[in-house]
């Protein structure tokens, strides 16, 4: 008799005999797509409440990147399958990344993060530790034959429960960035928790991921709003926005590296 175990295949749940129905396949993960992004400067113990050991936020004024995107990504199964599979490979995201070190290493650590792509939200929280929500995200694209001119309105909405949760909009004026100091779109930190159904205790994994062969273009710039609705988000109303820009994006998503790890409760008290 077959064992059931070997007749099930698939990288992810749900597992099939063909392996065809996993929700997405193993890394490296391709994504391409375009981003709006506003910059401010926001309330330095609030943003620290929200960042967790070992990490820590950068000297200086306490910035913070809300961003919404517009992308493509192949699941892990090929670029042939994200062509031909737009309703499972095309998708919205929004985050909110904080500027954090850890052992002399800048990156992000995001705090909050909606997408409307089911196996995104499904391979962050599952693999990496994404914080991943379901919500309904809009997002001005270009003029399909002009593209960007000076004046130009770009507006990223995110939604939630019924509720508008963020908003952010920016002016063209130039091309080119804001030249603020922010660490790069390379290294992400994320943490992995992982309840136990048996014991009801919580495993919490903390990992450091290296976006690769990182590429931007299309890159312009000017004066931006940013409206934060969300309860959660109300700790970190700006003290000012400098600015935001919009800009075309593709990354590869590889395996992460675990920094620290440890085991809860239920009321989260560390128990090993």
């Amino acid at each position: 008799m077959t064992d059931l175990r070997d007749r099930l295949r698939g990288f992810s749940a749900p597992l099939s005999p063909d392996g065809k129905s996993a929700s997405y396949g193993p890394p490296p993960w391709h994504f391409a797509g375009r981003s709006l992004t506003v910059v401010a400067d926001c309330n330095p113990d609030a943003v620290a409440a929200l960042v967790p050991t070992p990490l820590r936020l950068l000297d200086g004024p306490a910035r913070v990147r809300f961003s919404v995107h517009r992308l493509i990504c192949d699941l892990g199964f090929g670029w042939d399958f994200a062509q031909t599979h737009p309703e499972r490979c095309q998708f919205h995201e929004a985050v909110v990344g904080l500027a954090v070190s850890h052992r002399g290493q800048e990156g992000y650590w995001d705090p909050f993060l909606w997408c409307d792509g089911e196996a995104e939200i499904a391979v962050g929280r599952e693999v990496y530790g994404w914080p991943q929500r379901q919500a309904l995200l809009n997002f001005t694209e270009p003029h399909p034959q002009f593209g960007w001119r000076p004046g130009d309105k770009a507006v990223g909405k995110v939604s939630y429960y019924h509720e508008p949760a963020m908003r952010l909009s920016l002016t063209i004026d130039r091309d080119g960035g804001l030249g603020i100091d922010l660490p790069s779109f390379s290294t992400f930190f994320t943490e992995r928790v992982l309840p136990d159904p048996e014991t009801g205790s919580v495993t919490r994994e903390l990992f450091a991921s290296e976006m690769e062969d990182v590429q931007t273009g299309g890159l312009h710039a000017g004066e931006a709003d940013l409206a934060l609705d969300a309860p959660e988000l109300q700790p970190l109303k700006p003290y000012q926005v400098l600015g935001g820009w919009t800009n075309t994006i593709q990354w590869t998503k590889n395996r992460a590296r675990r920094i620290a790890s440890r085991l809860v409760d239920a009321d989260g008290r560390s128990v090993g």
